[in-house]
């Protein structure tokens, strides 16, 4: 459903804005999304894509920080923490992103197609520096361009993102 002109409240600072909401047909969950733009399918490709966010709470957790384990209960030692993780996942991110931009990834990534993040990669390639010798990148740059071969957790999960569809109703109530 698609609704434009929308107040979200009766004394809302944003004005009007447009509403689009539906069922994500994979997982089931409804998905809201207010935009001040007019919403097409296309927002729904777009929100979709957010969700590979998801990666980098992995990271942040099981998969390489272990954050939750720190059990720090001082906001002010925990900002200071998430401020070294957030240096330490720029440095791992763009070490990550050279290794396969240098057509060096399968010495650090088992997977036939790229199975780990970039902060994985980089984490991997750091440590080959420290214990193969291997040299470490020295420039620090992040490529804004699409990803040429995104991560991908398993063939089952990369092959339903194609299945994502949606359907539009399309209401506008004139003022």
């Amino acid at each position: 459903m698609l609704l434009q002109g929308v107040k979200i409240t009766k004394t809302d600072p944003y004005g009007l804005v447009s509403i689009a909401a539906s069922r994500d047909p994979i997982s089931g969950e409804l998905w809201y999304i207010i935009s001040d733009e007019t919403p097409t399918l296309q927002t729904f490709h777009e929100y979709s894509q957010r969700f590979d966010i998801e990666e980098n709470f992995l990271d942040d957790k099981s998969n390489g920080f272990e954050l939750e384990r720190s059990q720090i209960r001082s906001s002010i030692a925990l900002s200071g923490l998430c401020l070294v993780l957030a240096v330490a996942t720029l440095y791992l991110t763009c070490q990550g992103q050279e290794v396969v931009a240098c057509g060096l990834r399968r010495r650090v990534d088992c997977h036939w197609q790229r199975g780990n993040s970039y902060l994985k990669i980089g984490w991997q390639w750091v440590k080959g520096c420290l214990h193969q010798g291997w040299e470490s990148f020295h420039s620090l740059q992040l490529f804004g361009t699409p990803d040429p071969e995104p991560a991908i957790a398993s063939k089952k999960q990369a092959q339903r993102q194609y299945e994502r569809e949606f359907r539009v109703k399309s209401y506008c109530y004139s003022t």
